[in-house]
């Protein structure tokens, strides 16, 4: 009941938080054993977004630490999420994930659905991390136990955030080709530790296709500028439109993948494009300003007609704008404030900001209708 609830809330406030658009999701298998592999860079976000675009119920699997309060265990496991340890939380720990291995067989000899991470950590990169076995074994091990008849089927998952923090960035969802396990039957019989290791590295070849990589760390930021502003002269030169989020994702990939390319070709052309790109944005930051509002083209739509209509929608639109604050502001002010002030890892920011808004909302919503209702003595 609960998971059918926030499937609903989560479909709305996560589609106003991001722009969000996804593409491929008719691929995943329906009433079959799936497995779902997606990268890992920000948080609970992460796995409620992929399984909330879903007609089926997705079993979760989240970091075994968050499942030591009783409270907290009880919540996750209404949420559909179970524990899955890690190195990080002690040997002892990891003994506990042979039960947690026995749920997912049990899980996909059921024909359901399980969401994994199969980088087993999460960290706000523009990489994908080295990929650990835990899903290979659990994959094979499941269609051991049936004589590979089961038919497990393993969908990679890409997820691209432009900036996961803030509110209104683009959230792009790439559902990959599905990966029969039928045709590792063979070689498996002969060889376990290599089948697992050569799917291992079939998933972490066809995840990277479905993510933006920028190789070198020290590029990131470099990247960033360039994307804030050259994005939208470029998807015009493609006759991209501007509101595609798909068609951004594409154009900033490229634009990852140029940077990718002479790193390591022209490593002195890097080097001089940082040492104009970056002062001149940091300039731009001290400023205040933004590159796109001193462009000519920018510059030359500046007009008096234009004044007068900016002026006519600010005056008019004063009203509706000061009730659309009314009804919705308070539960974002209360959010992100103690997000900004609470919430030191980034990867964490985004799940406590906008779930916290979603619920504040609710019961703040709750509490308008009470006031009309009272006021209007009318239910």
């Amino acid at each position: 009941m609960l998971y059918a609830i926030l499937k609903i809330l989560t479909n709305i406030f996560y589609r106003v938080h991001y722009k969000l658009e996804f593409k491929g999701q008719k691929k995943v298998p329906f009433k079959k054993p799936v497995i779902l592999s997606p990268n890992h860079t920000n948080g609970f976000i992460d796995p409620i977004t992929v399984a909330m675009l879903l007609p089926q119920k997705v079993r979760f699997f989240a970091r075994g630490d968050v499942f030591k309060k009783r409270f907290a265990k009880w919540i996750l496991n209404k949420l559909n999420m179970s524990p899955m340890f890690r190195i990080q939380e002690g040997f002892s720990e990891l003994k506990k994930n042979d039960k947690t291995f026995e749920e997912c067989r049990q899980l996909l000899s059921d024909n359901k659905t399980i969401l994994m991470f199969p980088e087993a950590i999460c960290i706000p990169e523009k990489r994908l991390q080295p990929l650990k076995k835990g899903l290979s074994r659990i994959v094979f091990q499941t269609e051991e136990a049936f004589d590979f008849k089961k038919n497990v089927w393993v969908v990679p998952v890409g997820m691209y955030y432009s900036n996961a923090k803030k509110f209104r960035s683009t959230l792009f969802v790439n559902y990959g080709d599905t990966i029969s396990i039928k045709k590792y039957e063979d070689l498996y019989k002969l060889d376990k530790v290599r089948t697992i290791n050569d799917f291992t590295k079939r998933l972490e070849e066809e995840m990277r296709k479905l993510i933006l990589t920028i190789q070198n760390k020290n590029n990131d930021k470099l990247v960033e500028i360039i994307n804030e502003i050259y994005l939208y002269d470029w998807m015009n030169d493609k006759q991209y439109p501007r509101e595609s989020v798909e068609k951004q994702y594409l154009v900033r990939k490229e634009i990852a993948e140029m940077i990718n390319h002479h790193d390591v070709s022209n490593p002195n052309l890097i080097e001089s494009i940082k040492k104009k790109i970056i002062p001149f944005h940091e300039q731009l930051l001290k400023l205040d300003l933004r590159d796109h509002l001193l462009r000519p083209s920018t510059i030359n739509k500046m007009n008096i007609g234009g004044f007068i209509v900016d002026f006519i929608k600010l005056w008019f639109g004063m009203p509706i704008y000061i009730l659309g604050l009314i009804i919705n502001y308070p539960p974002f002010f209360i959010s992100k404030n103690f997000a900004d002030k609470k919430i030191k890892k980034v990867e964490f920011y985004a799940s406590v900001f906008i779930n916290m808004n979603m619920l504040l909302w609710v019961f703040y919503y709750l509490l308008q209708l009470l006031i009309v209702a009272f006021a209007f003595h009318n239910w």
